[in-house]
C-alpha cells in the first residue's frame, strides 16, 4: 500500500533559511532557481497543519514528529505546525473531501507512486520541486521512480517501505520438519503438511482489501518483465488477461486449494491477524517492512528467517521485494508552501535522519542516511533488499482498478467463490471501464509513464 507527509520562520532581512544548512534551498527567503514565483519568507505568525499517517507500520513516527515540530518551531518562533494522525480507512478519504473544500491540511501524507500522482492531476496539491530544490530532492529515495511528472517532483520521500518481507517462524516449521520455502512448489507443500495438522502457514487478512494489494504486488510482479508491462496494460496496449498478468490470480487461487491461510482472512483487517504469527499460531505472515523488526523482537531473532515470497515465476522482480517511499506534499490551498517546503526539508536534515531510524528502526528516505549506523542484522537485510528491490506494483495502477479489482478480487478467490481466470477477466474488465469513463485519468497516467 500499501498501505503512504508534512513546514520556518521570524526571518530578519539577512537571516538564511533552514534549507541553507541542508544543503538547499534559498538563503534569500525566495523560491529556489527554476521554482514557482518569487515568495518572501512570511515574518507574520504562521500556522500550518499537517495529516499524516504512518505510526502504524512505523511505531515511534508520532514522537519523532512530535520532536521534530518542537525542534523547528524552537527555531522559528512564528511558526506554529499542527499535526493530525490520519486513520489508514480514513486517510485517503479525508483529503478528498478537503480537497473538494479546498481548505484543510497544508502537508498531506501520501503514498508514492499513484497516490501522489492524482492529487497533482486534480490539482490538489502544489509540486514540491516547485519550492526544494533539485538538488536537495536528489537525494530524496525513489522520487524520480515513483513520484516525478513531466519533470516536476510531485511529493517529497519520508521514509522507505519494504514491501512487503515474508516473516517465516523456523521453531513452528522444525516442529513439523520442514525449512523456509524459497519456491512456490515448497511453499504449497509447507501449506499440505501443516494445513493437515491443523496449523496455518501463512496468517493474513483481506477484510479492509489492502493486504490485496500487497498480494497483487508481491505475485503478480513475478511474471512481468518491468513496471513498464504493468502502466501498458492499464493504458489497453497489454491485457490484464495475458498470461503475464493473469497467472498470479491461478497462484493466488492455489494457495486457497492448498489450505495455505487462516480460515478467518476474509474477516480480519490488515494487521490483525500477524498476532497469531506472534503467538506461534501461525508460522508464516506478511508484514510492513517497517515494521517487520518489532515482529521479529517479540518472537526472537534466533526464531525468525526474513525472506521474500517464494518464487513462481522467472521475471526479473522475482526474488526480490518491492520497495516505495511513503511522501509527504504541499496543498494547493496552502498560503505558505514555501514554509511547508521549509519545514520537509527540515524533516531532512543530518540531526532528524538519525532520529528517525533511533526512534521508528526504519530506514529515511535519504541517501545522506550514514548506513554505517546500522548495527541490526535484521533491519541489514531488510535494508538491503530494499536497495536492490524492485518498484512495487501496485503504485502503478489506478486507485480504482486496485479497490475494485485487486481488492475484491482478492477476497473473493480466497473465500472461493471466483476463480483466478474469473478475477483476472474482471480486472481487464474495470481497466476498460476506466478508459471508457475518465478519459482525463488515462491521458494523465500515460503523460506518467511515457
Amino acid at each position: 500500500m500499501n498501505a503512504r507527509r508534512s513546514v520556518a520562520a521570524a526571518l530578519s532581512a539577512a537571516a538564511l533559511l533552514t534549507t541553507a544548512a541542508c544543503g538547499g534551498g534559498s538563503s534569500d527567503g525566495q523560491s529556489p532557481e527554476g521554482a514557482g514565483s518569487p515568495q518572501a519568507f512570511p515574518t507574520e505568525d504562521v500556522t500550518l497543519t499537517m495529516w499524516w499517517w504512518g505510526e502504524q507500520e512505523a511505531p515511534g513516527a508520532k514522537q519523532w514528529l512530535a520532536d521534530t515540530v518542537k525542534a523547528y518551531e524552537a527555531k522559528h518562533s512564528n511558526i506554529t505546525i499542527k499535526t493530525v494522525l490520519q486513520t489508514t480507512d480514513g486517510l485517503i478519504p479525508s483529503f478528498e473531501a478537503a480537497a473538494a473544500a479546498k481548505q484543510g491540511p497544508d502537508i498531506e501524507y501520501f503514498w508514492g507512486g499513484i497516490y501522489s500522482q492524482q492529487p497533482y492531476w486534480s490539482e490538489s496539491i502544489t509540486p514540491v520541486s516547485d519550492y526544494i530544490p533539485a538538488d536537495e530532492l536528489a537525494h530524496y529515495t525513489n522520487a524520480a521512480l515513483e513520484d516525478t511528472y513531466d519533470g516536476r517532483t510531485l511529493t517529497a520521500p519520508w521514509y522507505v517501505n519494504p514491501q512487503f518481507p515474508v516473516l517465516a517462524r523456523t521453531d513452528v516449521l522444525d516442529e513439523h520438519g520442514l525449512e523456509v520455502p524459497t519456491t512456490w512448489d515448497e511453499l504449497l507443500n509447507v501449506c499440505d503438511v501443516l494445513s493437515a495438522d491443523g496449523v496455518t502457514t501463512l496468517a493474513g487478512g483481506v477484510k479492509d482489501g489492502w493486504f490485496g494489494g500487497w498480494l497483487y504486488s508481491m505475485l503478480g510482479a513475478q511474471s512481468v518483465a518491468s513496471k513498464d508491462d504493468v502502466t501498458a496494460a492499464v493504458r489497453g496496449d497489454q491485457s490484464f488477461t495475458d498470461p503475464n498478468h493473469a497467472e498470479w490470480w491461478t497462484r493466488l487461487e492455489e494457495t486457497r486449494e492448498h489450505g495455505c491461510w487462516n480460515d478467518d482472512i476474509n474477516s480480519l483487517e490488515l494487521y490483525q491477524a500477524q498476532q497469531r504469527w506472534v503467538d506461534g499460531d501461525a508460522a508464516m505472515t506478511i508484514t510492513a517492512g517497517t515494521d517487520a523488526p518489532n515482529f521479529v523482537e517479540k518472537v526472537g531473532a534466533d526464531k525468525v528467517t526474513v525472506t521474500t515470497m517464494p518464487t513462481w515465476g522467472d521475471g526479473a522482480y522475482a526474488g526480490k521485494m518491492g520497495t516505495t517511499s511513503q511522501t509527504v506534499g504541499i496543498t494547493s490551498w496552502s498560503k505558505y508552501p514555501q514554509v511547508a517546503a521549509d519545514f520537509i526539508m527540515f524533516m531532512h536534515t543530518p540531526d532528524r535522519l538519525q532520529a528517525w531510524y533511533d526512534q521508528t528502526g526504519s530506514l529515511p528516505a535519504d541517501d545522506r542516511f550514514d548506513m554505517s549506523k546500522v548495527g541490526d542484522p535484521v533491519k541489514k537485510q531488510l535494508f538491503a533488499y530494499a536497495a536492490d528491490g524492485a518498484p512495487y506494483l501496485e503504485n502503478f495502477i489506478p486507485s480504482a482498478l486496485d479497490s475494485k479489482a485487486v481488492f475484491a478480487g482478492v477476497q473473493l478467490v480466497l473465500q472461493g467463490s471466483k476463480s483466478g481466470e474469473e478475477a483476472a477477466a474482471d480486472m481487464q474488465a474495470e481497466a476498460e471501464r476506466l478508459r471508457r469513463t475518465d478519459r482525463s485519468l488515462v491521458d494523465n497516467f500515460e503523460g506518467w509513464t511515457d
